[in-house]
Parts: C-alpha cells; sequence; structure tokens
C-alpha cells in the first residue's frame, strides 16, 4: 500500500501523521521512517529536524538560510537543507523497510526530492519494497510526485488541503 498525506505547508500534515503513528501502534504495529516536525522560535517557523521512528533519534534537517547555513549544505528555497539531517533520514527509511515495518512513514518528499535530490533514494527504495508506505507531500507537489512514480498507485488518506 502507498498512502499519502496531502496539505500545505503549516496545514497539520506532520501532527496527523503522529496521531496516525500512535494508533497505528496501540494496534501493535510496527513504525518506522521518519517525521520532520518543523522548529519555530517566537512563533516563527525556522526549520525543521527529523526523527527516526525505530530509535526516537532527533538530527537537524533544514534551517532558514537568512538564519543558519549548514556547511556542505544545499538551499531550497528559503531553507538551508543538512547533509547530516539528509543522511541520517535516509539511513531511518532504510532500516524501517530492512526491518520490515508494517509502515514506512516518510515525511516528507519535496522539491529536493523531486529533484532527484535528498532523500529520494530512500524514498524509491520504501516505495519498490513490499511494506507499506505513507508520504508526506504538499498539495502543489503530488502531482509531481505521482508522476515521478507512474508505476504505483497511491491512495489519499488525509487531504488537510483547504477547501476553495
Amino acid at each position: 500500500m502507498r498512502l499519502l498525506v496531502v496539505g500545505e505547508p503549516g496545514s497539520g500534515k506532520t501532527s496527523w501523521c503522529r496521531e496516525y503513528i500512535d494508533g497505528r501502534r496501540k494496534c501493535d504495529s510496527s513504525v518506522g521512517g521518519i517525521l520532520s516536525p518543523a522548529i519555530e522560535k517566537q512563533r516563527q517557523r525556522i526549520g525543521f529536524n527529523v526523527i527516526d521512528l525505530l530509535t526516537g533519534r532527533e538530527v537537524p534537517f533544514a534551517r532558514l538560510s537568512r538564519l543558519k547555513r549548514f556547511k556542505g549544505g544545499e538551499v531550497v528555497g528559503d531553507y538551508t537543507i543538512s547533509r547530516r539531517g539528509v543522511v541520517f533520514g535516509r539511513g531511518a527509511i532504510k532500516r524501517a523497510v530492512e526491518s520490515r515495518c508494517d509502515l514506512v512513514v516518510i515525511d516528507e518528499v519535496g522539491p529536493l526530492e523531486l529533484g532527484g535530490k535528498g532523500l529520494m533514494p530512500a524514498v524509491e527504495l520504501a516505495l519498490a519494497s513490499p511494506v507499506n508506505v505513507l508520504i508526506v507531500v504538499r498539495s502543489s507537489l503530488r502531482k509531481a510526485l505521482e508522476g515521478r512514480f507512474p508505476q504505483y498507485e497511491f491512495a489519499v488518506v488525509a487531504d488537510l488541503t483547504p477547501s476553495p
């Protein structure tokens, strides 16, 4: 099964995933992969961390470029992506696939991944595997994600996009 959580930035995609994961774990499902919660300072989003759902370990993933630039990091929009965070996230996804978790969460696939970089090698590995995969993606990138992987059928389990 290949599932999608769709919504705009700040719409609650990661929060929705946390609740979904908690529900799955209460039913004794094994859940691995990554969550990427926002980091806020004085009510302003300044970046994201990445959490390995199997270990609970958390490392910096992205920060506003005007506040911090990770050495060797890649600038995407207003953010600089940490190379260490990308390697950590890829490893967490790979471990979850190799552990044959009941659900592998990938929060989130963004412009960097759709350009073939960032977490994309781990995304491809997860999608090609027999595990159930839950991918978080912005509403504006959903078609690009589906177009990049026409061989897979995706089911939207949560669409947090505001109605027009």
